[in-house]
């Protein structure tokens, strides 16, 4: 376990159950995916692997992790059965370079001089082998972005909420509940209030938010408020 791993679990930051994970990730995550994709040793071990009705403990990393082959999935266009050797792989090559906080190029795909799809860390070039499937390389460029977009949340420590552009998990948080984004006002709070006391009420309370992030808040927390 890395020191800035270590440092949030004894925090209880950066740490979310399977069920978290899902709700931060939605509408194209599940539980159950998430729950395959461990059992596949997919996105590693937990923090703690779940038993006798304790839940399983998932690290900041692995949220990232899951978030990255959901849309190297999309991308690849390929269904999971089909495509779960070359996201292995990926697995296996990438994520270990993604994560490590050491100066160094990051990983990127390319196209091998073999027609391949590889990954490039810097120094040298690793194979994918993929099944015969017929992985355009048209898709380069958007598998590259997918692991800039994951080295960038990686390093500023949050992830941010798709459909909800105001909202982020931030890792620092303890559990990494969601939060408006630039604050630490989580919004499970937001949600509760605008039910409870309307956005007017929200916004007296927090001068320095304005309307759509409260908005945001509580649509994101299935509360409706009292008046919008």
């Amino acid at each position: 376990m890395s020191e800035r791993r270590g440092t949030l679990v004894a925090l209880g930051e950066g740490v979310y159950t399977v069920p978290e994970v899902a709700r931060i990730l939605r509408p194209t995550m599940t539980e159950d995916k998430l729950r395959y994709w461990l059992n596949e040793g997919l996105i590693g071990d937990p923090i703690r692997r779940g038993y006798r009705g304790k839940r399983h403990l998932l690290s900041f990393e692995q949220l990232l992790q899951a978030r990255t082959i959901q849309h190297l999935r999309n991308t690849l266009g390929f269904p999971l059965q089909k495509v779960r050797p070359v996201i292995g792989e990926i697995s296996a090559l990438v994520f270990p370079r993604l994560f490590d906080d050491s100066e160094g190029q990051e990983p990127r795909f390319i196209r091998t001089p073999e027609g391949e799809i590889g990954v490039f860390d810097g120094v040298q070039t690793y194979e994918l082998v993929n099944q015969q499937l017929m992985i355009s390389e048209a898709v380069i460029p958007e598998l590259n972005h997918i692991l800039y977009e994951t080295k960038r949340d990686w390093e500023r420590g949050e992830v941010p909420i798709e459909r909800f552009p105001r909202l982020v998990s931030n890792a620092g948080i303890v559990a990494g509940s969601p939060t408006i984004k630039g604050t630490r006002i989580e919004t499970s709070s937001v949600g509760y209030l605008a039910h409870s006391l309307g956005v007017d009420k929200v916004l007296e309370i927090y001068p320095h938010l304005d309307r759509e992030a409260v908005l945001q808040a509580a649509r994101f927390e299935g509360t409706l408020p009292l008046a919008v």
